[in-house]
C-alpha cells in the first residue's frame, strides 16, 4: 500500500544526445504565406509574417526576409460609368454621351459604350406661339397668338395696342414671326419688316431684327420645316442661321475687322 510510482530518469547517454542536437540547431528565419493584396483593383501591398525560430530576432543571423511587397490586383477592376447626357439634338435624331473610365490599369469584360443614338422630344419642338406684352416689359398687358396671319383690324379687335408693344416672346424651336409696320403686312404703304425666331425680345432688341419702332401693325406667325439629322450632316450642309429667315434688305452689314 505504501508504494509510489516514479518516472525513471533518462540515462546518461540520452542526455548527451539531446544536448548535442540542441547545440546543432542554428536559429533561422521562418516566413509565412503572403496575404492578399491590400487593393482590390490597382496597385497595393502584400504582407506576411517573418519570425526567428529562436524567439528573439537577435538570435537569427543574416538579413531578415521582407515582410511586405508591392502588388497589383485586376480581378476586381470594374468600369465606372457616368450618367447619360441629354440628347445633343433637342428635336429629332442625335447622340448622347457618358463617361466610361477604368479605375485600374486593366478592367475585365467589354468596355461599356460611351456614345449612342437618341431622339430629342422636347416640348418646344412642336410648340409655336407668341406672346405680345404692352406697358412694362414682359409684365404689362399680354396677348398670346398661335400660328396664323393677323391683320391690323384683328389685332385691334383683340385689344392689342399696336403702338404700345414693349416686348414679345416666341416659344418654339421651329417658329418664326414676321412683323410689319403699316396696315395689313405693308400692302398699302411701304414700311419696315422684321423677323424674329424663338426667344425673348424687348423694345431695345427690336431694331436688330428690322423693327425701327414698337409699332407692330400686323404680323405672320408660322412654323418652320424641321431639318433631319441626316440632312444636316450631308456634305456641304450647314446649320440654319437667322439670316436665312430675315429679308435680305433687313440684314445687318458685316462688321469691319
Amino acid at each position: 500500500c505504501g508504494q509510489t510510482m516514479s518516472v525513471v530518469p533518462p540515462g546518461a547517454d540520452e542526455l548527451v544526445v539531446g544536448k548535442k542536437e540542441a547545440r546543432l540547431k542554428t536559429p533561422e528565419w521562418k516566413t509565412g504565406q503572403w496575404g492578399s493584396c491590400s487593393n482590390q483593383c490597382g496597385p497595393g501591398t502584400q504582407t506576411r509574417k517573418v519570425i526567428c525560430s529562436a524567439g528573439e530576432e537577435s538570435f537569427c543571423t543574416g538579413k531578415k526576409p521582407a515582410t511586405a511587397k508591392a502588388c497589383e490586383e485586376v480581378l476586381h477592376c470594374q468600369y465606372q460609368v457616368g450618367l447619360w447626357s441629354t440628347c445633343n439634338n433637342k428635336c429629332g435624331k442625335g447622340t448622347k454621351t457618358r463617361s466610361v473610365e477604368c479605375n485600374g490599369k486593366q478592367c475585365l469584360g467589354d468596355k461599356p459604350v460611351a456614345e449612342e443614338e437618341c431622339v430629342g422630344h422636347e416640348a418646344t419642338c412642336e410648340e409655336c406661339y407668341v406672346t405680345l406684352y404692352g406697358g412694362k416689359k414682359f409684365s404689362g398687358w399680354s396677348m398670346m397668338f398661335e400660328p396664323g396671319n393677323y391683320t391690323a383690324p384683328e389685332l385691334e379687335y383683340r385689344g392689342v395696342k399696336c403702338d404700345d408693344i414693349s416686348s414679345l416672346e416666341i416659344v418654339g424651336d421651329f417658329c418664326k414671326l414676321e412683323a410689319f409696320e403699316f396696315g395689313d403686312f405693308n400692302q398699302e404703304h411701304p414700311g419696315w419688316r422684321a423677323a424674329f425666331l424663338s426667344g425673348k425680345y424687348d423694345s431695345a432688341a427690336f431694331a436688330p431684327q428690322g423693327a425701327k419702332n414698337d409699332d407692330i401693325s400686323s404680323f405672320k406667325l408660322m412654323r418652320l420645316p424641321q431639318t433631319s439629322e441626316d440632312e444636316a450632316k450631308a456634305p456641304g450642309a450647314r446649320q440654319p442661321q437667322l439670316s436665312d429667315y430675315v429679308p435680305k434688305q433687313l440684314q445687318m452689314p458685316p462688321s469691319s475687322p
